[in-house]
C-alpha cells in the first residue's frame, strides 16, 4: 500500500469516528465516564468491518441509565440511546485484545454522533427488552423476549444462566432486522458489522 493511500485511510477512519459530535447538556457526569450500576449492566459489542477494517475500532456501549422492572413474566429492561456510554476505558480494558486499541475523547464523540444518527434517536429515543416467557428451571433457562429498537419490535430467543438472584446472558441482534442501516463510508470501505452482541447481567431485588 502506498504512503499516500495509507494516509488517506487513516484520515477517513478519523473522520468516520469524529464527524460532527452533538452538544450534550452539562448536567451530571458524562455517560462515557459515569460509573456502571452495581447490580445491573447491559453492554453492546460493535465490531468493525470493510476492506479497511483494521484502520477502525471495535466498540463497546454500556447502557448507563439501564432501568429494570420485574413483573411476573420476567424482567423488562429500558434504556435511552442518548445515555449510552461509548467505549468507557475501564470496560474496554476488561474485554481483552479485540478492544485494546485506545479511543480518545474526540473519537468517542464522533462514534456517539454516528450512532445516534443511524438509530434516529431523536424519533426513537428508548430501547425496551420485555420478557415474554421462560422455559426450563435451574441454572439455565431459554427466554423469549420482545426487543423494541428504532420503532420496530422483534421477538428473539436466547439462553440465560441463573445463579440465585443473578442472571447473565447474551444475544446476537442484527441491526437490519430493526430497519437500521449499519454505519459505513465509501461504499463499505470502513463499516461496522450488522450483527451486534448484547451482554447483560441482572440482579433481582
Amino acid at each position: 500500500m502506498t504512503t499516500t493511500r495509507r494516509q488517506l485511510l487513516v484520515m477517513l477512519a478519523t473522520l468516520a469516528g469524529c464527524s460532527s459530535p452533538p452538544r450534550l447538556p452539562a448536567t451530571g457526569p458524562h455517560p462515557d465516564t459515569a460509573p456502571a450500576a452495581a447490580d445491573n449492566e447491559l453492554r453492546v459489542l460493535v465490531f468493525r468491518a470493510g476492506a479497511a477494517a483494521r484502520m477502525g475500532h471495535n466498540h463497546v456501549l454500556r447502557a448507563a441509565d439501564l432501568r429494570v422492572d420485574w413483573p411476573a413474566a420476567g424482567p423488562v429492561l429500558r434504556f435511552r440511546l442518548a445515555a449510552l456510554a461509548v467505549d468507557p476505558p475501564e470496560l474496554r480494558a476488561r474485554l481483552g485484545a479485540a478492544f485494546a486499541s485506545p479511543v480518545d475523547d474526540e473519537a468517542r464523540a464522533g462514534t456517539r454522533a454516528n450512532l445516534l444518527k443511524a438509530l434516529d434517536a431523536a424519533a426513537h429515543p428508548e430501547v425496551v427488552v420485555r420478557t415474554l416467557q421462560q422455559v426450563g428451571e435451574g441454572p439455565r433457562r431459554a427466554v423469549e423476549a420482545e426487543i423494541t429498537l428504532h420503532g420496530v419490535s422483534r421477538r428473539q430467543w436466547f439462553v440465560v444462566a441463573v445463579d440465585g438472584r443473578r442472571a447473565r446472558g447474551e444475544v446476537v441482534v442484527r441491526q437490519s432486522d430493526f430497519d437500521v442501516q449499519p454505519f459505513a463510508v465509501l461504499g463499505g470501505l470502513l463499516a461496522v458489522q450488522d450483527a451486534l452482541v448484547v451482554q447483560f447481567e441482572l440482579l433481582q431485588p
